[in-house]
């Protein structure tokens, strides 16, 4: 059986890990950023960069999967037929 990967997501959980990911790698940028700026006046940067890193992709995640309820929410009441299973 041959499955095509390069495909965009389809289903809504492939979507879900989508908004996840971006979520992730959103929050991780701005963390590391931060803690590379909190460690240039505190010191211990492997630290620092861990903890506001960590919290960034925490914080990421949470968002991403809020984005995504919300966004199906939306596409749910759209949806002139009326099921979430039609449109996968």
């Amino acid at each position: 059986m041959a499955t095509d990967l390069s495909r965009n997501a389809r289903t809504s959980l492939d979507r879900e890990y989508a908004y996840m990911a971006y979520g992730m790698i959103g929050g991780a940028v701005p963390g590391i950023v931060v803690g590379l700026v909190v460690a240039a006046f505190v010191g211990h940067a492997a630290m620092w960069l861990s903890v506001f890193g960590g919290v960034g992709i925490v914080l990421g995640l949470v968002t991403g999967l809020l984005l995504h309820r919300r966004h199906r929410a939306a596409g749910e009441l759209d949806d002139p037929q009326g099921s979430p299973a039609a449109r996968e």
